[in-house]
């Protein structure tokens, strides 16, 4: 059947007024950003002033769960209105989300419009190990160290903020050592909320928040009229890593501090020996308390990583010791630390009173037993 000319112009004509015509709206959101990053999403488009668009934040790896919802009313009078929003994403898990436009009622036909945009959430957090409790009093001072695997040898890059987003400290480059340890101590101005972006060569790595608390107010004093009790002494944080240790194979832990006293002990039940290195290098040894009190020595940190050696006195225990520091950041056992004590202390160079593996005395019994049975050959 053909169709009349003036009726073909004008099917031409209204195809071309409804597309003039036809609503478009089109979003635009990052590819991926960190946790904790403002999720931008920015829009434009040609519906009416006064129409309500709503842009949902929603979750994306297996099923969809709806976060946030964030409204704009279309406004101004040019032909391309543009829009933009901002959702939170502090607290979110990394992955897979999605940011959309709902239907907007009375324009189920938007053309060519983008409605959907995907967006990964990076963190790896879970790859670093803060060591410090991320809460405590103000003193002045903060301190973050941790440590991570991934970290061996290299460094950790950290930027502090406070609470209101005031820069305080870096972007710095902190240096790591060969077990993935770093620790930074520095002046903040008073209590309140201090975020700590980590990051690496690899990118970022997580921000983790120090919540530092108002001191409390000293106790009042007590009336000299009633009878006082002596108030006990503040608890020292402690710190503790336990390992199985013998004469032949003994248990070595890391202590990582910072600069000042740090006091370590080990646990009861098994008569202990303790040896660390002095600032000299010397290895002093340790072994006075027995087996029903722990075995404990004082030692002053530079700021390094520290080392003791734990085994029993008796050569043929062979228990697990626990091994506590006050003072410290952290304990860590670790066979590495062999390679910082002599093979030949614990077997050789044996100080009064600790008993050697029992040997001699056995080549000494059996060289007189050979002894007695030649005689009596002798005499028969």
């Amino acid at each position: 059947m053909m169709i009349p000319g003036y009726a073909s112009i004008t099917i031409v004509l209204l195809l071309m007024v409804a597309g003039a015509s036809a609503y478009e709206i089109a979003i635009d959101a990052p590819s991926s950003i960190q946790v904790g990053t403002p999720l931008a999403v920015n829009g434009s488009t040609n519906l009416p002033d006064g129409v309500s668009i709503s842009i949902v934040l929603s979750n994306a790896d297996y099923t969809t769960n709806e976060i946030e919802t964030k409204n704009v009313v279309v406004q101004h009078s040019d032909e391309n209105k543009s829009f933009s929003l901002a959702f939170n994403t502090t607290g979110l898990k990394k992955g897979q989300y999605k940011v959309e436009v709902t239907p907007i009622p009375d324009f189920s036909f938007l053309g060519n419009s983008v409605t959907l945009r995907s967006v990964v959430l990076v963190d790896r957090s879970d790859e670093l190990t803060i060591t410090p409790p991320l809460q405590k009093e103000y003193d002045g001072l903060l301190t973050i160290a941790g440590n991570g695997a991934r970290m061996i040898n290299s460094g950790v890059k950290v930027m502090v903020t406070s609470s209101n987003g005031t820069p305080l400290l870096g972007p710095e480059f902190i240096g790591t050592d060969y077990m993935g340890y770093f620790s930074k101590t520095f002046p903040i101005p008073g209590p309140g909320d201090y975020l700590v972006n980590f990051s690496d060569a690899n990118g970022f790595i997580g921000t983790f928040t120090y919540t530092i608390a108002k001191q409390r107010d000293p106790a009042p004093a007590p009336d000299v009229t009633e009878t006082t009790v002596t108030p006990a002494p503040p608890q020292v944080p402690t710190v503790s890593a336990a390992a199985t240790a013998s004469r032949d194979t003994p248990a070595f832990f890391a202590i990582i501090a910072n600069p000042g006293p740090v006091h370590v002990f080990t646990s009861t039940g098994t008569d202990w020996v303790l040896e660390y290195p002095d600032r000299n290098g010397t290895i002093q040894r340790v072994h006075e308390a027995g087996s029903l009190y722990p075995e404990s020595l004082i030692f002053q940190s530079d700021g390094n990583t520290t080392w003791v050696k734990v085994y029993p006195f008796k050569y043929e225990d062979n228990h697990t010791v626990t091994l506590y520091a006050e003072n410290a950041l952290d304990v860590q056992a670790s066979r590495s630390g062999v390679d910082f004590f002599p093979t030949t202390i614990a077997t050789r160079m044996v100080p009064a009173g600790v008993q050697t593996s029992p040997l001699p005395w056995l080549l000494f019994v059996g060289a007189g037993g050979i002894g007695t049975m030649f005689l009596m050959r002798k005499r028969d």
